[in-house]
């Protein structure tokens, strides 16, 4: 009997030993072997809800001295710069990433290594919707706060616990034999310095437009937006900034215009004014509390022919600026990049509490522009979206 028990536990012992072997091997998730990795190896699963797992061990074995933060929508903007650390940038976008997410992997990064460099993309619609504080696959013992926090206890069971959860589990099995395979399907192409784009065509041009305008803007129809709470997390990041003495940019995220026309056909284009405004108004306050000059703002939704191009069909929609009307290639990711790290850059607006009114004004100009001259294939897509908008 005893002899049977002991035969059965090493059996199971040498079964997981073998699991836990080929997850280790295999490594879906790039967590064991980053450094080694290419795109190919990235992208043999697909890491879209993975990433809030992924990218913090990711950023605990490259320790980045310089880092791109925001959501998927700054996902194609490369951390490569003249001015940025030639071998320390990475791009720590996450899908749908939240204003305190956002402080919290930027804290997290700088446990790893003080950061030189830091760009913050900012997306009007997460600063408006009533999220939680994190999303789902967010763990706050997975963040360290400071370098001690690297060797604290809850980090460390976190650490334990994600290589259960990647090398000992029927999810983490299914994902190295899809892996193996190739039998995922993977919508998009990810890369070793964090960025990553969409390569698939079902939610590309016009569709694309369609699906986002229906998911981004036009559910959030009957709900409450607001900036008051998102814009005090906002501050809170930037304080961090300016107490680590980090060299920070802030960037608005463009968007295709015909996204920005959705908001004011469902009201909220004072909002949506009011956001640029007081993202200016914050970054001030917070510099004169904190006895320093504000980090520079930059904005790019009056870029004729950039924001107002022709929404294509996807076959047709190769060359365009944006995917889907949100997320924008990485052609213009360089552009952002540039402007916002290089002086003199004639692309792009630098925003403080002068140049807004001007700005604002010549972005209402390219929205009307576009309208009047796509105003079939406009009303078409509305009607896509919801016959509320007709």
């Amino acid at each position: 009997m005893k002899r049977s028990l002991f035969s059965t536990l090493l059996l199971i012992f040498g079964l997981c030993l073998l699991v836990i072997l080929f997850n280790y091997r295999v490594d879906p998730y790039a967590i064991y072997h980053y450094k080694q990795v290419n795109a190919d190896w990235l992208s043999r699963i697909d890491q879209f809800l993975h990433l809030r797992v992924t990218k913090p061990w990711h950023v605990v074995q490259t320790k980045p001295t310089a880092i791109i933060v925001g959501t998927s929508r700054s996902a194609t903007v490369n951390p490569k710069q003249s001015t940025w650390p030639q071998n320390g940038g990475y791009n720590l976008s996450i899908p749908g990433l939240t204003l305190y997410e956002m402080l919290r992997f930027i804290e997290h990064a700088q446990a790893n290594a003080p950061l030189s460099n830091l760009m913050i993309g900012l997306d009007f619609e997460v600063f408006v919707q009533p999220e939680p504080h994190f999303q789902f696959g967010f763990e706050e013992s997975r963040m360290a706060r400071d370098a001690d926090d690297l060797a604290s206890a809850h980090f460390l069971w976190q650490l334990v616990s994600d290589m259960r959860n990647t090398l000992l589990s029927m999810s983490g099995i299914a994902q190295s034999v899809m892996a193996l395979t190739g039998s995922a399907e993977v919508g998009r192409r990810y890369y070793s310095d964090g960025t990553w784009e969409s390569i698939q065509s079902t939610f590309t041009g016009r569709r694309g437009y369609i699906y986002i305008g229906k998911e981004s803007v036009f559910d959030q129809r009957n709900q409450k937006l607001s900036l008051d709470r998102n814009l005090d997390n906002f501050a809170d990041i930037l304080r961090f900034a300016h107490r680590q003495k980090i060299e920070t940019r802030l960037f608005i995220t463009p968007e295709h215009v015909f996204m920005i026309d959705l908001w004011w056909r469902l009201g909220y284009g004072e909002l949506w004014k009011e956001f640029h405004r007081s993202l200016i108004e914050v970054n001030d306050a917070v510099a004169i509390e904190m006895g320093v000059e504000p980090f520079p703002l930059f904005a790019f939704n009056h870029m004729r022919g950039v924001v107002d191009e022709p929404i294509s069909a996807a076959q047709d929609s190769g060359r365009s600026w944006f995917t889907d009307g949100v997320h924008f290639r990485p052609r213009l990711g360089k552009q952002i990049m540039d402007a916002v790290w290089t002086d003199g850059s004639e692309v792009g607006a630098k925003l403080n509490v002068d140049s807004v009114v001007v700005y604002l004004s010549e972005v209402e100009q390219v929205r009307h522009g576009f309208e009047s001259a796509n105003a079939e294939l406009t009303a078409a897509l509305r009607r896509g979206i919801s016959p509320e908008l007709e």
